[in-house]
C-alpha cells in the first residue's frame, strides 16, 4: 500500500564457501539487501573470519589509486570500464606505478608555489615603504629588525609608538604608516605594544640594495617561476590525459571490490559454508534468491527468519510523491509498520500553501521562480544574473538538492495560489478581474466595490466573507485532527494495542462534541431539552463519552492533554490569518501607491518606490510564511496524532557506479 511503507522481511542465506565471492557479487550488484549481523545462537556454532591475502593487496592498491587521483588534475571521463576479476584487478593495478612521477612533480610545484608566495610577501612589503628610497639593508641587521606598521583605528603618532618602546625608532611614511625598527630582543614586547595600539604589523623581510632594483629582481624571479609552475601544471595534465580515466576507473573497481571482501572476510562460517542475513522488500524475496540460485550453481539455501527486531523503513511512495519524503525524513522516518504519511503532506501542504498565500500574481512569481530555480540547478550556467556570492551561500546553507526540493515543492502550491488568488480576485493585491467567483447579494465582488475597475479607496471587501472562512478554516482543523486520529487508531488496531486504539476513539469523539457545542454556542442554541435541538445535547453527549474514554485509556497524561484537542484544532485557523494578512498588506500598499499617483508627481514617485519595494518585501512573507506555518500544522497538529517515527533506514549492500560497470558473468 502507497500509505505504509515497504514491507520488509529477514532473509538468511547458507552458501557454499567455494562460491562465496560469487555470491557476495551477485547479492552486491543487485543491491537490495541490508545485511545484518548473523544469529547469535547460530553464530555459536561458527567461526570468524579473518582478513586473507587478496584483502590486503586490494586495501594497499586502493590508497594508492586514491593518492593518485588526489594528486592529477581531474579531466573528462567519457566512458565506463567493466569491472574486472579480483584476480585480473590485482595485476592490471600493479602494472600502474606513477607515483614517483606524480610525487616529484607536485613537490616542484608545492615549492614553486611557496617561492611564488614569499616573492608576493616581498612586494608587498616593498610597496609599503617604496616611498623611501634607502638601501633595503638598513631595516633588518645585526643591531634591528624592522615592521611596517599600519593604524587600523585612528591615526597614531610616533610619540605613542616611543612611548610605549623607547628604543624604538619610528620613521612616518607620507601614506600615514610608519616604519618602526627596534631592537631584536624587544619584539615581544612591540608585538604587545602593537595590539595595544590596534596596529597591523608587518615585518620587512631581510633585503638589499634599492627598492627598485631589488623589484626588478623579485619580479624577474616571479615571472621566472611562474613559468616554471606553468611547465609542471603541463605536465602534470598530460599525465593526466593518459591516466586520470584508468586512474578513476581502478579506484572505483577496487573500492567496490574491497568493500566485498570486508563483508567476505568477516562472514561467520565452517569449513566448508558460509552464513549471512540481512533485511530485504518482501518483492524482492524470489528475485534474490533467483539470483543467489544462479551465483551458486545451486549450492545455497535461502529462508525467511521469523524474528520481533524492528526492520529498517524504506519508502513506497509513487514517483511524482517521492520529492516529499524530504520533508517526512526532516521531522523523522516513519517505522515500517507503521503510516507513511508523504503522499498525505504531498497533497495537503500545497493546499495549505494556496490558500495561505491567496494573490494569483504572488502565486505566478513563485511558480515562475520555482520553475527557474529548479532548471538552474539541474543546468547551472557559466555566468547568471544572480549574484555569485548569493547563490554560493545559498548553496552551501542548504545544498544544492535541498534548493531542487524547494523548487519542486513550491510548484503545486504556487499553482494553487493563482487558482485561489483567481477565485477572490486578487492580483498583488488589485482587482483586475472584471468578475469574480466569490459575490455577495450586498453587491461586494471579490476584493472591490462597484462596477470595474475599482474605486482605490476601499481597501478590503472580502472581509465580508470573513465569517464563512473562518469557520470553514475551522472545518479543516476539525477535518485534520479527525482523519490524524484515524489513522492512529488504525495503526493501534495493526499492533494490537487495543487501549490505544479506543483512546483514538475517545479523542474523536471529543473533538466532535467540543465543535458541535462550539457550533450552537455561535447560532445561540445551548438548550439541553431534546425537544427544542438535539445537536447540544449530542454534544454534551459525546463530550462526556470523550472524557471517560481518554481518561481510563490514557490516565493522567490524557487528562492533561484535553485542551490540546481544542487548540489543535483551533490552530488551523492561521490558514485564513496568515491569507487576511497578506491581502491586507497587499492592498493597504496599493491604497498608497494609488493616492500618491492622485496627489502629486513626486508622491507618485514615492508611491512606486513603496509599491514595488512593499510588493516585494510581501512576496517574500508570502514564500516563507505560509510554507513554516503550512508544514507545522501537519508536523504538529495532525502528525502528532498517529505518527511515531524515529524508523531505522535502509542501507542496501550496494555500491553508486560512476566509472565502472558491473562484469557479466561467462
Amino acid at each position: 500500500m502507497v500509505l505504509y511503507p515497504e514491507k520488509m522481511s529477514r532473509v538468511r542465506i547458507i552458501g557454499s564457501n567455494s562460491r562465496r565471492h560469487s555470491i557476495i557479487t551477485s547479492i552486491h550488484d543487485a543491491g537490495f539487501l541490508q545485511l545484518e549481523p548473523v544469529d547469535p545462537a547460530i553464530e555459536k556454532m561458527l567461526d570468524r573470519g579473518v582478513s586473507g591475502d587478496m584483502y590486503r593487496r586490494i586495501s594497499t592498491l586502493l590508497q594508492r589509486f586514491r593518492g593518485y587521483e588526489m594528486m592529477l588534475p581531474p579531466v573528462e571521463v567519457n566512458s565506463r570500464m567493466e569491472t574486472p576479476s579480483p584476480e585480473q584487478l590485482i595485476e592490471e593495478t600493479e602494472q600502474i606505478n606513477i607515483g614517483s612521477d606524480l610525487e616529484s612533480l607536485k613537490d616542484s610545484e608545492t615549492d614553486i608555489q611557496a617561492e611564488l608566495k614569499e616573492i608576493s610577501m616581498r612586494l608587498h612589503a616593498l610597496d609599503l615603504i617604496d616611498e623611501l628610497n634607502y638601501d633595503l639593508s638598513i631595516y633588518n641587521n645585526s643591531f634591528v629588525t624592522s615592521y611596517v606598521a599600519i593604524s587600523m583605528e585612528d591615526k597614531i603618532s610616533p610619540e605613542a609608538i616611543k612611548q610605549r618602546i623607547p628604543d624604538a625608532s619610528v620613521f612616518p611614511l607620507p601614506s600615514g604608516n610608519f616604519i618602526v625598527s627596534i631592537p631584536e630582543r624587544l619584539e615581544s614586547d612591540f608585538g604587545k605594544a602593537a595590539s595595544d595600539l590596534s596596529l597591523d604589523i608587518l615585518h620587512i623581510p631581510v633585503m638589499s640594495g634599492k627598492p627598485q632594483d631589488y623589484r626588478a629582481m623579485l619580479i624577474e624571479k616571479k615571472t621566472m617561476a611562474e613559468s616554471h609552475l606553468k611547465e609542471i601544471r603541463e605536465d602534470l595534465m598530460d599525465m593526466s590525459r593518459s591516466y586520470y580515466q584508468k586512474v578513476v576507473q581502478y579506484r572505483e573497481a577496487l573500492e567496490i571490490e574491497a568493500r566485498k571482501l570486508d563483508v567476505s572476510e568477516k562472514l561467520s562460517s565452517t569449513k566448508d559454508v558460509f552464513v549471512m542475513e540481512g533485511w530485504i522488500p518482501t518483492k524482492q524475496v524470489n528475485t534474490l534468491s533467483g539470483i543467489v540460485e544462479k551465483a551458486s550453481d545451486g549450492a545455497s539455501v535461502i529462508s525467511i527468519v521469523e524474528t520481533k527486531e524492528e526492520p529498517p523503513t524504506l519508502f513506497n511512495n509513487p514517483r511524482k510523491f517521492r520529492v516529499f519524503e524530504f520533508f517526512v525524513r526532516f521531522y523523522s522516518l516513519p517505522q515500517s509498520n507503521e503510516f507513511d504519511p508523504t503522499v498525505i503532506f504531498a497533497i495537503i501542504f500545497p493546499i495549505f500553501f494556496g490558500i495561505m498565500v491567496g494573490d494569483w500574481g504572488y502565486g505566478l512569481i513563485i511558480l515562475l521562480g520555482a520553475l527557474w530555480l529548479v532548471k538552474r540547478i539541474d543546468h547551472p550556467r557559466a555566468h547568471s544574473l544572480v549574484p555569485k556570492k548569493l547563490s554560493s551561500f545559498a548553496l552551501t546553507v542548504l545544498g544544492k538538492n535541498p534548493l531542487r526540493i524547494l523548487g519542486k515543492t513550491l510548484i503545486p502550491g504556487s499553482i494553487l495560489a493563482i487558482i485561489v488568488g483567481l477565485m477572490f480576485n486578487n492580483f498583488f493585491g488589485f482587482p483586475i478581474l472584471p468578475v469574480t467567483l466569490f459575490q455577495t447579494s450586498t453587491g461586494f465582488s471579490g476584493a472591490h466595490i462597484g462596477p470595474f475597475p475599482p474605486t482605490p479607496t476601499v481597501i478590503f471587501h472580502v472581509s465580508i466573507i470573513i465569517p464563512k472562512l473562518l469557520l470553514f478554516s475551522g472545518y479543516i482543523g476539525l477535518a485534520m485532527v479527525t482523519f490524524g486520529l484515524i489513522l492512529g487508531f488504525i495503526n493501534e488496531m495493526g499492533r494490537k494495542h487495543k487501549r490505544g486504539a479506543a483512546g483514538k476513539i475517545g479523542w474523536i469523539l471529543l473533538a466532535w462534541g467540543i465543535a458541535i457545542f462550539g457550533l450552537n454556542l455561535i447560532h445561540h442554541n445551548t438548550s439541553l431539552n431534546p425537544a427544542v435541538s438535539l445537536t447540544t445535547p449530542i454534544a454534551v453527549g459525546l463530550i462526556f463519552a470523550g472524557l471517560i474514554t481518554v481518561i481510563a485509556t490514557e490516565k493522567a497524561r490524557g487528562a492533561m492533554e484535553i485542551p490540546s484537542i481544542i487548540s489543535h484544532v483551533l490552530s488551523y485557523t492561521r490558514i485564513l490569518g496568515i491569507l487576511l494578512a497578506s491581502v491586507v498588506l497587499a492592498q493597504v500598499i496599493d491604497l498608497i501607491f494609488m493616492k500618491g499617483v492622485e496627489k502629486s508627481p513626486l508622491l507618485a514617485v514615492v508611491g512606486i518606490l513603496i509599491l514595488i519595494f512593499g510588493q516585494l518585501f510581501n512576496l517574500v512573507i508570502a514564500i516563507f510564511e505560509p510554507g513554516i506555518q503550512g508544514a507545522r500544522l501537519l508536523y504538529v497538529e495532525f502528525f502528532s496524532k498517529f505518527y511515531n517515527g524515529n524508523g531505522k533506514y535502509f542501507r542496501p549492500f550496494r555500491s553508486v557506479r560512476r566509472y565502472t560497470v558491473e562484469r557479466e558473468e561467462k
